[in-house]
This record gives C-alpha cells, sequence and structure tokens, in this order.
C-alpha cells in the first residue's frame, strides 16, 4: 500500500501581507536546528506508535515539503531532515518529491542540495511579476528575483510547479502575460489562488481601516475565469479547484489528497490522514517543540472519522476535481441537478457531476448544502 509525507518548515524571511499559516519570521540558525530535529523526533515518536510504519507496510509515494519557506533552512540541514525521515521509508517506484521555494531563497546552492537530496519537483511562490502587486502582497522579492528564481528552477528541475495570487492591484492583460511567461520558461503545474482575508493579518487590518479596497467579487471571478481559458490554451488543464497542469504533471501529493489516500504529516500545525483518523499537530511553534522534547507527540485537533464523516469526505474531496462526484452519493434534493446545468455551474457526465470553472467559483456554497444534505 502507498501513502504520502508531508513535512512543515514553519520559518520565513518576511510575514506577507495576507499570510494566516503557521509561520514565523523570528528565527534563527539555533532555532531552525531544533526545529528540524523536532521534526525527526516526532518522526521516531509515531514510528514506535505505528507498526505499520515500523513494518514497513506503506512505500511513499508522494513527498511534500512545505512551509513557510523552506529554500530559508540551511542546505546541510534539509539534507540532515531528509536522510532521518524520508530515507528511513521505503518509497514506490517513482515517488514525487516536491519542496516549496520563495525566489529570494532560492539560490543556487539551495537548489543543487535538493537535487543531491532527491527532490524532483519545485513548488516556486511568485505570486506575482508586477512589482506594486508584490509590495502590497507583503513580499520580499522583486520581479527580476522572481524571473531569476524560475529560470533557476526550470533548468535544474525537470518538473516546476509555480503559484499566482488574485488579488488587488491587478491588471487582467499583464497577468494572462505573466502566466504565458512562466509557462514558456518550463513552469508546467500553475496554482492560481483567490486572495482570502483572514483575521489578524496586516492585508485585513487594511481593508478594516478603509486604507485599501479590494476589487468587488464579479470583477475577481471574471478575471479567474479569464485565466482559466487562458490556461488552457497554453495547455495547462484544471483538474482542481485551484490548480491547473499540462497533462501528466498534476502534483500527485495533492491529487492523493482529494482521493483520501493515507499521508503523515510531521511539524508545527501539520495535518495528516492515518489509520481511519485525521489529525492536525499543535500550530505554535514553541508548544510544538516542548511537547515534542518532551517525548508526546504533538497532536492538537484529531477527528476519528465516523461513518457520516467519511461519507461526508467521499462527497466533498472528489467535488473538487475535475473528475467530479458519482451522482449516487449526493443527498437526495440538496441540489437541483437541472438547474445548475441549466446555469452554467456544472454538467452531468457518465453517472458524475462535474463542476465547471463557474462552478468551482461556488464551491464553498455548494459543500455547505451538501453538508447539510448529509447531515
Amino acid at each position: 500500500m502507498t501513502g504520502g509525507l508531508y513535512l512543515h518548515l514553519p520559518f520565513c524571511g518576511s510575514i506577507c501581507s495576507y499570510c494566516h499559516f503557521a509561520r514565523t519570521a523570528r528565527h534563527d540558525a539555533e532555532l531552525r536546528r531544533r526545529a528540524v530535529q523536532a521534526l525527526i523526533r516526532e518522526f521516531d515518536l509515531r514510528r514506535r506508535a505505528c507498526a505499520a510504519l515500523q513494518q514497513h507496510h506503506h512505500e511513499l509515494a508522494t513527498i511534500y515539503i512545505g512551509g513557510g519557506t523552506p529554500s530559508l533552512v540551511e542546505p546541510d540541514l534539509f539534507q540532515r531532515l531528509v536522510a532521518r525521515t524520508i530515507d528511513r521509508l521505503p518509497r514506490a517506484e517513482g515517488t514525487e518529491f516536491t519542496v516549496e521555494a520563495n525566489p529570494e531563497s532560492f539560490t543556487d546552492d539551495v537548489a543543487g542540495a535538493w537535487l543531491d537530496a532527491g527532490v524532483g519537483r519545485v513548488s516556486l511562490g511568485v505570486q506575482s511579476l508586477d512589482d506594486g502587486v508584490l509590495r502590497l502582497l507583503g513580499r520580499r522579492c522583486d520581479p527580476a528575483t522572481a524571473r531569476a528564481a524560475l529560470d533557476r528552477a526550470c533548468r535544474r528541475f525537470g518538473r516546476v510547479s509555480a503559484d499566482w495570487i488574485l488579488g488587488p492591484g491587478l491588471d487582467g492583460d499583464r497577468l494572462l502575460a505573466e502566466l504565458s511567461e512562466a509557462v514558456a520558461a518550463g513552469v508546467e503545474h500553475i496554482s492560481l489562488y483567490i486572495l482570502e482575508l483572514h483575521q489578524g493579518t496586516d492585508l485585513a487590518r487594511r481593508v478594516a481601516s478603509g486604507d485599501l479596497i479590494l476589487p468587488p467579487d464579479h470583477e475577481t471571478e471574471a478575471l479567474y475565469l479569464r485565466c482559466v481559458d487562458h490556461l488552457a490554451g497554453l495547455g495547462l488543464a484544471q483538474y482542481e479547484v485551484s490548480n491547473f497542469a499540462r497533462p501528466g504533471a498534476e502534483s500527485r501529493h495533492n491529487r492523493a489528497y482529494w482521493q483520501g489516500r493515507p499521508y503523515l504529516g510531521l511539524g508545527p500545525s501539520a495535518s495528516g490522514f492515518w489509520g481511519r483518523r485525521r489529525y492536525t499537530n499543535e500550530p505554535d511553534l514553541g508548544r510544538y517543540l516542548a511537547r515534542v522534547e518532551a517525548g508526546e507527540i504533538p497532536e492538537g485537533d484529531v477527528d476519528p472519522l465516523d461513518r457520516t464523516a467519511r461519507r461526508l469526505e467521499s462527497v466533498l474531496l472528489p467535488l473538487r476535481t475535475a473528475s467530479g462526484v458519482p451522482l449516487d452519493r449526493l443527498p437526495e434534493g440538496a441540489l437541483d441537478l437541472v438547474r445548475g446545468e441549466d446555469e452554467g455551474l456544472w454538467s452531468v457526465v457518465n453517472g458524475r457531476l462535474v463542476l465547471s470553472p463557474r462552478g468551482f467559483l461556488r464551491i464553498d456554497t455548494l459543500e455547505e448544502r451538501l453538508a447539510r444534505g448529509l447531515g
């Protein structure tokens, strides 16, 4: 049986104006070393507690190191983390190994260390190639640095993904040109996110004070649909709400999430799905370190996934993908299938409900309806 592994490194050079993830810009070499050692220690603790891990019942099909900014971690420390966790588990043939990077810290030394450690896929947090948009988002890099990082990634790695954000300050024509530029450079996968406001972020404070006005929803949605069509024209098909790829270049790690496959999560705020239970680790780095160093598995929230929860996931997870969800899983009367098809929100293909790009824009509302119907 195959599974996945996710490792979370919470270190950033600065905090972006929109970011609400578990991360910190206050760190030094000692804290980074201590955190990596804690991830290794958590791996050991989980292995002792799980016979399947001890006996190598699962082969790694996908590996993903995210954050935070993994490219900030020193190359030798990164290689130690890989050697003491990933390399101690058997791998399936053709394992996908992805690591996230930000342009300003993705150096030649980092790229070389990752290649030596077996990394085959880089996910680069570009977000924009417009200097004004980058400043508004609180990004540290400028367009020239982002372009240099894209070139480095595409020259040295066989598979490259890049992130873009739809938010304030965008010029639609310029954004489409940026996406074309990335694909021409060799990017095979694009993650396109609509900016969301989260309480406690600098961006949310600016909007609340009236210092920044976000574009109206209908403008953002229209731009999203333009991007969907544009990426399709470049050969990158939409296979999930926010993800587009050339055929065969889809993120297998992301797909495993939507297909309900098991994966182990290590690090502060990391989530995992293992043994019919979902868990999320302690998000605060200090508390995470204290618990692991005390010999405790650092889980916070745990969902045992009863029958109702499993049924709900069997509907909601595939709904987010281009494969859609079988009609016989849908709760009776939760959706007006004919009306939704007439409105262009979905189509019915081979007994499955498949959302359109316009339908993906309504995913939160649709999930709420389905959850009520299954509750």
